[in-house]
This record gives C-alpha cells, structure tokens and sequence, in this order.
C-alpha cells in the first residue's frame, strides 16, 4: 500500500501551535459604522475583560460647534 505525501500547501495549521501569541482588537462603532474606540490585547484574554475598558475608551458627545445656532421665536 502506498501513502500519500504529508505536507504541503494544502493542509492546515498545526493544532500543537495554539498557543503561541496572538492579538485581538475589540471595536465598538456606532450605526453607521464609524469606529468609536479600539483595544488590543493577547488572543487569551477573555472578551468580557474587556468590555469596561473598551466601553470607557469612547470619547464624550460634544455638544454645539457645528451647523447654525438653533433659537426659539419669541411668544
């Protein structure tokens, strides 16, 4: 019988190397899809960790500034 050859392109990643380093990034946008805050950590912290640091890396609404000062008729 006659074995097929091991290796190459075809096959996948080692299931052994796990545990080698890795990143993640932890992204919060808003509806239309502009990113509000990003943070990196290690592939083995839990997403939950997270989430409080994430959630206190976006910035404060600023108000006014833009556009054209909004009044009130007088009564």
């Amino acid at each position: 019988m006659c074995l097929p050859p091991r290796g190459g392109q075809a096959t996948g990643p080692n299931p052994t190397d796990r545990g080698k380093a890795g990143s993640k990034l932890h992204l919060v946008i808003d509806g239309q899809g502009t990113p509000l805050a990003l943070t990196v950590t290690g592939a083995n912290i839990h997403d939950s960790r997270q989430l409080e640091a994430t959630v206190q890396a976006i910035p404060g609404v600023r108000s006014g500034g833009r556009g054209r000062p909004r009044c009130r008729p007088a009564k």
